[in-house]
């Protein structure tokens, strides 16, 4: 049914060589495609709001798979072969049952698995493509962080350091709250606490930090509780290059899919001519 309708939806949508999403088509409110018993009829219009509704989202995936086979973006051979290896892992387990209650046929769930693994490879691309860009926007530094409950832990981290130790160990010896692993973070990173943040932007080299102390308050019927935690910061490197691929898989990742809709939608000069599938295929909208 899903197929059918989205068949039905693409005939009524129309697509064009020009980029100019001002402009759309109108549909007759009144022309009657069926009838039933009891006087019942469904207009054009009435079918065709059912079907941007329930076959919206189908369309931008179709849409986006076409430019990515078109443009020799994917390796479809391979990435077919990657599903049928997970789809293989996963019936050894028992699974199968499973996939086949909720996907309906092992088939198409290897649809569904190909099909994101096609997005994955255009946002690998679109990564690739706007690397010096996303480097300006995102300021990403290769480096370490490890945090600690008190102050002398964090000292002596630093003072085993300077004389030779790595820094994981340096860390983990002294009772750090977590094994600091060498990774990638981003201006927008979340996991930083503020003061770590701060300490980034603000500092120009590489190297490890002096003590960075976060502090929490919180208050209870008692007054006010201070929490302070220790950070101890190793930053490895801060030139994009020497980590690229790191920096380009970590966004390939983490970029919004609606990022990555509107730069190839944009880039293939596809033009709609009704809003309500506009506003699907660019907000991704779900009901209308």
């Amino acid at each position: 049914m899903k197929k059918i309708i989205f068949v039905l939806l693409a005939l009524l949508m129309l697509c064009s060589c020009a980029n100019n999403n001002n402009m759309y088509s109108q549909i007759s409110e009144d022309e009657v495609l069926f009838s039933g018993p009891d006087n019942y009829s469904y207009s054009k219009s009435q079918l065709y709001k059912a079907m941007k509704a329930d076959a919206g989202e189908s369309i931008v995936y179709d849409i986006l798979k076409r430019i990515a086979l078109d443009n020799n973006l994917v390796n479809l051979e391979e990435l077919e072969k990657q599903a049928d290896e997970f789809i293989e892992t996963y019936t050894s387990m028992g699974y199968e049952s499973y996939i086949i209650s909720y996907y309906g046929s092992l088939d198409a769930y290897k649809n569904a698995y190909v099909e994101s693994l096609i997005m994955t490879e255009l946002a690998k691309h679109y990564v690739t493509d706007n690397y010096t860009t996303l480097v300006a926007e995102n300021k990403p530094v290769k480096m370490q962080v490890a945090n600690f409950e008190k102050i002398e832990d964090a000292q002596k981290c630093i003072e085993d350091f300077n004389n030779g130790s790595t820094f994981d160990m340096a860390a983990i010896n002294n009772n750090a709250n977590n094994a600091p692993e060498s990774a990638v973070y981003l201006d927008s990173d979340s996991t930083l606490v503020y003061d770590v943040k701060q300490y980034v932007n603000e500092s120009n080299g590489t190297g490890i930090s002096d003590v960075i102390t976060y502090s929490t308050s919180t208050s209870t019927d008692a007054g006010t509780n201070t929490n302070e935690t220790y950070y101890v910061v190793n930053i490895e490197s801060r030139n994009a290059d020497d980590f690229k691929d790191q920096f380009i898989e970590l966004l390939t990742n983490t970029t919004n899919l609606d990022t990555i809709e509107k730069h190839y939608l944009t880039q293939h000069n596809i033009e709609y001519f009704d809003q309500d599938l506009y506003k699907i295929m660019t907000e991704r909208k779900e009901n209308y």
